[in-house]
């Protein structure tokens, strides 16, 4: 099954173009505001992983995804 994010981009896709502005659209806007501070994590996490490369950074990194997954990974 497709994720979260992924069924609310399909939703945007389908919908003319006059009808885009509300929806799935917002719907998205305010699943990605209500985790914002979860995607700035793995913004952080990914970036200091690629200038250091150590094992912390790298657990980091796995923890934010792990946030992340109800939103982004697969559904059951």
């Amino acid at each position: 099954m497709k994720s979260v994010h992924d069924e609310l981009s399909d939703r945007i896709l389908a919908e003319p173009a006059a009808l885009r502005r509300s929806g799935p659209r917002q719907d998205l806007g305010m699943l990605l505001f209500a985790r914002h501070e979860e995607l700035d994590a793995l913004w952080k996490a990914a970036a200091a992983l690629l200038n250091a490369g150590d094992a912390e950074k790298e657990r980091e990194l796995a923890a934010a995804v792990e946030a992340l997954r109800p939103l982004f990974g697969e559904r059951p």
